[in-house]
């Protein structure tokens, strides 16, 4: 389905790239090698889809991403794949302006959808310094949502530790997809 796609310079948090698909969703758009990309598609009354692309190694690769877009309805829960942290910390990276962005203009666009921002941690270190992290580390989504005006009543926040792993947690990558910061609709 006809969306719009977005480019955009991590570090710079400079849009590159703004494109519309055509009827089909086809698309089509180049990254630059030497920089770190974050990749949004956005429609209407669909939770937005976000990646990221790390072309810092100056290598050619070719991505086919299939994007699936998901209505706006309770139950439904995106990985926010741009929100960034340094190891054991729950301070935001200044390369999560973007996305969390998104966030504060998903929530202005549907002003009665309210949602759960949920943390979650790979299994290295204490189950209980885990769940401390991804509690924290959702409370500092919540904190800018709210900086930027979003209500308090829309928003909630909720960490879960390593309890729920959508990986295997014994290589490097399982590890890497386990921390995660998902978005999830309580209502709309």
């Amino acid at each position: 389905m006809p969306s719009s796609v977005e480019l955009t310079d991590l570090k710079s948090r400079r849009l590159l790239s703004k494109l519309q698909t055509d009827e089909e969703g086809n698309y089509l758009t180049t990254l630059p090698v030497g920089k770190d990309y974050a990749f949004n598609v956005n429609r209407k009354g669909y939770l937005f889809y976000s990646d990221n692309f790390s072309l810092t190694a100056n290598t050619d690769s070719i991505f086919n991403k299939d994007i699936p877009l998901q209505p706006i309805e309770t139950g439904a829960v995106i990985i926010l794949k741009n929100i960034f942290f340094d190891t054991k910390k729950f301070v935001l990276k200044p390369e999560s302006i973007t996305e969390l962005d998104k966030v504060v203009i998903l929530l202005n666009d549907n002003p009665k959808l309210k949602i759960q921002i949920i943390g979650h941690t790979d299994n290295v270190g204490l189950v209980k310094d885990n769940l401390l992290l991804s509690n924290n580390r959702a409370k500092a989504v919540v904190g800018y949502l709210l900086q930027k005006g979003v209500a308090a009543t829309r928003v909630t926040a909720r960490g879960f530790g390593s309890t729920k792993p959508v990986a295997d947690n014994k290589t490097a990558i399982g590890k890497a997809q386990n921390r995660r910061t998902e978005l999830s609709v309580i209502s709309n």
